[in-house]
Order: structure tokens, then sequence, then C-alpha cells
């Protein structure tokens, strides 16, 4: 077995068995996906239709449980590190730049994060990884008729996410920058773009048709949701997420393609990139992460070009570097410590900053292992709730939610409880809504005495759920039972919308 499909196993093994056997449960992206994937469509209010495409077929085939929703991004994590490994060795790594390739894509923490749990960023990475490959190809082939394929993963890419669109930009001005852009005038680069937009056409076609709900969500995180941060502190946060220990590996990548002359508009789309996020002052390391890969593979290659009959004290020191980053911040990266090791050891580190606005946004745990608690706890409140009404009223008894991911834990956990129909203003849901029936009785999560009492005649207090290691916003929420409307629930439906 060679060096890189070991690591590719052992990263597949990572990725996959700790969300599977530890206390973890599912994350809240995930049980919202779960809810896309049961009504797929050309579009959704915060992505593109290919991730839910994906999960629905891997529930198809491996059943409703976690590992459809793990096993699919833990093989996105295996690929991307076998991928990576293999473009240092294009590149010209041997074995030492293409173990240092593949320990740097094992030990990212941004990597561990985005491949731990199934949404479409781990697969915009993988995709992001084949399009810079193909761009590569393009310059040591003198191939530019590949300009198709990279159109065509360019399509794939926008059905994925559409923030593959900052990639494109950077390419842009990677092209306009250097000698590369001799490619502008070549019209195989512009049928690649004809081929790009004629496969995201249809998504495009979904967005008109429901008033563009997509650019009114990104608008909205923007403003509300995104944490804005100094521009020094855009670059830690980076230099944090991909790992400290791979910095000398994707600093030297980044020598790499600027020392050639071929490749050195992939260094401008890097510093692009780079530059976007300092001049959006954006808070989310994970936004360029599909850059990382060309880099490390790049660095591979410029390490064993550096070290090439020399420097046994400077390889064990540079390999040392990187297994004791990997060693400090993977439990931080992946669900391998209990929760209140992991807590103590994020609070010891002092090293995962805040990703999102608002008090509730802050606990002891990192938010991405956070919001993985408590979601059983709160099927099993709501179905004890449900307990509470007659027979009567439990059939005719609607759930409103303030999220999608209590949407989706109540449709997908409480599925067999009869916690159904489930109503939220969050993004899609708030498309799948209103109820078509005139409400009666309603279990309601969240809100407040004083809020309802001007929508429902009579208000009970049931429980306040709590649950512990969870985000602090769902946590002690109170569970309501509420009866006769005041109001037309139909009609106050557009006032609920919240699209973040």
């Amino acid at each position: 077995m060679t060096l890189t499909r070991a690591f590719a196993i052992a990263a597949f093994g990572l990725l996959l068995v700790p969300g599977l056997v530890g206390p973890y449960g599912p994350y809240i992206d995930e049980l919202y996906f779960v809810s896309c994937a049961e009504r797929l469509d050309w579009g959704y209010v915060d992505h593109p239709p290919l991730a839910p495409l994906l999960l629905r077929i891997a529930r198809a085939l491996l059943g409703d449980g976690l590992l459809a929703l793990r096993l699919p991004v833990a093989m996105a994590g295996a690929v991307l590190v076998l991928a990576s490994a293999r473009l240092a060795r294009r590149l010209g790594a041997g074995a030492l730049g293409q173990g240092l390739t593949c320990a740097a894509t094992v030990s990212a923490p941004v990597f561990q994060v985005g491949f731990g749990y199934f949404s479409m960023n781990a697969f915009e990475v993988l995709l992001w990884g084949a399009l810079l490959w193909v761009l590569v190809e393009i310059e040591l082939r003198e191939a530019p008729r590949l300009w198709l394929l990279f159109g065509g993963l360019a399509g794939l890419a926008l059905l994925n996410k559409h923030t593959v669109v900052l990639l494109a930009l950077a390419l842009g001005v990677g092209l306009l920058a250097t000698a590369a852009r001799r490619h502008l005038k070549d019209r195989r680069l512009w049928l690649g773009v004809g081929l790009a937009a004629l496969l995201v056409a249809p998504n495009v076609f979904w967005q008109v048709e429901h008033g563009w709900p997509s650019l009114e969500f990104y608008r909205n995180a923007a403003l509300q949701k995104q944490v804005r941060m100094p521009p020094l502190q855009v670059l830690s946060t980076q230099v944090i997420f991909v790992g400290p220990g791979t910095l000398p590996l994707w600093l030297a990548g980044l020598a790499f393609l600027w020392t050639r002359r071929e490749l050195r508009h992939l260094a401008v789309l890097y510093v692009s990139l780079l530059g976007f996020m300092v001049l959006a002052h954006e808070g989310r390391p994970d936004r360029i992460a599909g850059a990382y890969p060309l880099l490390f593979a790049a660095g591979g290659a410029w390490w064993e070009r550096t070290l090439a009959g020399r420097g046994g004290c400077l390889r064990r020191a540079l390999v040392g570097w990187l297994v004791a980053w990997g060693a400090m911040l993977t439990p931080l990266g992946l669900p391998i410590l209990p929760p209140d090791a992991t807590a103590r050891w994020s609070e010891a580190l002092g090293v995962v900053p805040q990703i999102e606005r608002g008090d509730g946004k802050r606990t002891a745990l990192p938010q991405w292992f956070a919001d993985r608690f408590g979601w059983e706890q709160l099927v099993d409140d709501v179905a004890a709730v449900r307990s509470r009404l007659t027979a009567d009223e439990q059939g005719r008894a609607v759930y409103f939610v303030p999220s999608y991911g209590h949407a989706g834990a109540l449709e997908w956990l409480g599925r067999d409880r009869g916690l159904e129909p489930v109503y939220t203003g969050h993004n899609s849901f708030f498309l799948w809504g209103p109820p078509l029936q005139p409400v009666t009785v309603a279990v309601v999560l969240g809100s407040d005495r004083e809020a309802l009492a001007d929508l429902f005649e009579e208000v009970t207090l049931a429980t306040v759920h709590d649950c512990d290691f969870c985000m602090p916003w769902r946590d002690r929420m109170p569970i309501w039972i509420v009866r006769r409307p005041l109001v037309s629930i139909a009609e106050r439906w557009p006032d609920w919308k919240h699209f973040e």
C-alpha cells in the first residue's frame, strides 16, 4: 500500500467513525438537509439542488440513519486527500512532498470540520480542488480544450453552492494580471462558460420563479449573521482554521506557483480570494477553503525540490511541526473527545473564534459540535407535550418551531411519534408553508406568552426544553400548547419569513 493510499484510508476512518459511535448526534444542518432531500427541487432558499439530491440517493442506498449522512462526506474527504497527493506528484513532488500534502490535508481543522457532517461544503471543497487541478493541467499539458471540462465542473459546482462565483472572479483577476490573459481570447474558455451557464440554468429559472430568495438569504446572512472581522483577524482566522502547522506548506506553495510563470495566475487567484475576504471583513474561514489543496500540493513540490539530497534534520522538523499542530487541533476539528473534555480543550487553547453573531452563538463547545446535541431530547419533550392533547387534538395538531433544525428534528427523528406537520418561516421551510388547513390547536416551540396571546385565545406553557452542551439559543426553550387562533395563520405567514 502506498503512503498516499494509507493517508486516504486513515482520513476516511477519522472522518467517519467518531461521528457514528460517539455521543455526538446529527448536526443542525443535517436535519435540514434530510427535509430538503425529501422535497427534491431545482433550488432551495439557501443552497442549490445538488447536495439534497446526493443525500436522497445515499438514504435510498444506506437507510435513514447517520451512516447515510456521514459516509458520502467521509468518502469525499478521503478522495480529496488522495487527489491532493496526486496533484503534488503532478507538480513534481516525490514521496516527501506527497506525504506532506496528505498530512496537511488530513490535519487541517477546516477540512476535519467540513468533511465531518453532511452539507454542500464538503462537496464544494472537492469541486474547487478539481477545478484548480484542471487549471493546472491546462498549462502543463498546453491543452486549452480542457476549458470545456472546467466549464462542466464549474456548472456542477454552481449546482452545489453559489459561492463558486468567488473562484470565478478570482480566476478572472489572475488571468487579467498575468500572461495567462491569452486564454481570454480562446473561444474554448467561453464555450466552457456557456456550458456552466447551461448546467446551472434550471436553478436560475427556479430563483426567478420564487423571486430570487437566495439573494435575499445571502444579503440577510451578511448583514445579520456573519461576524465582521478586522483584516488582521481575517488573516489569523485563516491560519487557525487551515492549521498553523500547515503554514510552511501553503506559503511555500504560493511561492512555488508564483515562480512558475505558467502557473502564476493561480498564485494571483489565491491572493485575490484572500483579498476578497479581507475587504469584506469576512469571518467565515471556510469560504475559500477549496483553494488550499492546490497550495498544499504546490508546497509539497516546493519542499521536495528544496530539500532534495539534504536537509535531514529539516525534514524531521517539518514533519514534527505538522504532527504536533495536528495532534493539538484535531480534538477541535473531529468529535474524538467527550463533550466536556472538548470544551476544556477548546478553552485551554483559546483558538476557536465566534463565527456567527449573537450571544446565543457563544458556547463552551465549538459551534460545529454544540449544534449536534439536544435533538433527541427535543423530540422526547415535544412527544411528551403531544401526549397531553386529547386523541382528537393529536390528529389535528400542527407544530410551529423557530428554525429549520427544530423542524428537521421533528420531521426525521420524530417521524414515528406523530410530530408532523411542522412549520417554520426559516429558509426553505417558509416556501413549504403555511398550513393548508385552518389551525385549531398547535404546539409551539420558543416565542413568549405575550406574542402568542396576540395570535391564540388559549396559551398554555407545557414544558421547558433543556439541553446539555447545545447552543445557548436552543437551551431553556419553552414549549407551548395553543388553541383557537385569533388571526388567520395563512394571512400572517408572510410576516414570519426568516431567510438567514
